[in-house]
């Protein structure tokens, strides 16, 4: 054994138990080493063990030279690199603006809509005409190309969107809205219905139609008035994904 410090004063050795932990990294290490050589050497070459104490001393020099070169388990996990958040993927970034159109066309011929102007005397100054008991064929354009729509629905009625086309500036969606059960409104009535879009990633688009529904005995008076090609709202969407806010809608 060998005291784990020590040093030449008066010709003698000195314990000094606190001089090596007052040393850090290598310069504890070689203390270590030097001592433990100078106990060796007044131990004199001629001794019996003083082979073994060599091969003693050439063993602890190899360990303490491979325990600087290899960091400790908390140091290895502590230079791991940490993961980077993941960035959004640019169909969840969110567009300043949001342009959605909507067409609708009678089948079985791609029929005209009409709308009328009803003035004030209902809550909106348009009315649209639709016929109970018939299919519309609605076509929907969203700008920008980035955006995906997921459903829609007219007036409680889920209306599956089936994508036809996508570019970076413009995706379109075709779909069919059945009015099969639909009660016809009673003369002098108009009759408000939501219209919503759900998309992916960026929030809900949200409106009312002020609609008249005229049964089939009163068909004729669907095709009359002011038509339209379709519908267009220019759309906030905003930091919390919910629902857009709507700039302006245009009847084209």
């Amino acid at each position: 054994m060998f005291p784990p410090t020590c040093d030449r004063e008066r010709g003698g050795s000195i314990h000094r138990p606190d001089a090596a932990s007052r040393l850090g990294g290598g310069k504890k290490q070689i203390y270590i080493i030097r001592c433990f050589w100078e106990g060796l050497g007044r131990r004199g070459s001629g001794s019996p063990s003083s082979s073994s104490s060599l091969l003693l001393f050439l063993s602890l020099a190899a360990s303490l030279s491979c325990s600087r070169q290899l960091p400790s388990a908390e140091g290895a996990r502590g230079a791991q690199i940490p993961h980077s958040p993941r960035r959004r993927q640019a169909m969840g970034d969110i567009p300043g603006l949001v342009k959605i159109s909507v067409s609708l066309k009678i089948q079985p011929n791609d029929g005209a809509v009409y709308f009328k102007v009803d003035g004030q005397r209902f809550g909106q100054n348009r009315t649209i005409k639709l016929l109970t008991g018939a299919k519309y064929k609605i076509e929907v354009a969203l700008r920008p190309g980035t955006v995906q729509a997921t459903t829609m629905g007219i007036g409680g009625v889920n209306v599956p969107l089936e994508e036809k086309s996508r570019d970076a500036q413009v995706v379109s969606y075709t779909g069919i809205y059945d009015t099969e059960g639909v009660p016809h409104t009673k003369s002098g009535e108009r009759q408000p219905i939501q219209v919503n879009m759900q998309f992916n990633d960026i929030g809900v688009f949200e409106t009312v139609w002020q609609v008249k529904f005229y049964n089939y005995h009163k068909r004729d008076h669907c095709q009359w008035g002011n038509s339209f090609g379709c519908i267009e709202y220019e759309c906030k969407p905003n930091e919390t994904r919910s629902l857009m806010w709507i700039n302006k809608e245009t009847f084209r």
